[in-house]
């Protein structure tokens, strides 16, 4: 449930939230990658991110709502790996599809909290 909760909360910050808060929730050294990019690191990670806020994609401006499913977690030890499809969905009206994907995640627990390691986004 807490690692659910972990990817429920970066779909939901990434529409509503603050690019600090999301990186509350990476690693120190995460990895992301992506079609086209991959970023290394918390901070090359969150300007990419204000990139894509930049861009319209996500962020409060935005009206688009990341929407999370299928979510399956496999947890061993301190370590868990997560996969989960995506929506990411317009505003509207009327609302719309504007991508499908999905995740794949590894996280690690620090200090007792589950933390994004790596993040394999397919479209």
């Amino acid at each position: 449930m807490e690692i659910t909760n972990v990817l429920s909360a970066f779909a939901r910050l990434a529409d509503e939230g603050g690019l600090e808060e999301l990186g509350n929730l990476f690693t120190a050294d995460i990895e992301w990658s992506m079609p086209g990019a991959t970023w290394r690191g918390r901070a090359e990670v969150l300007s990419g991110l204000g990139s894509m806020r930049d861009l319209g994609h996500a962020g409060p401006d935005s009206g688009n709502r990341h929407v999370i499913t299928n979510q399956e977690v496999y947890v061993d030890h301190d370590r868990a790996t997560a996969r989960s499809y995506f929506l990411l969905l317009s505003q509207g009206p009327p609302a719309a599809i504007l991508a499908v994907g999905s995740y794949h995640d590894e996280l690690l627990r620090e200090d007792g909290q589950w933390l994004i390691a790596r993040r394999q986004v397919t479209t």
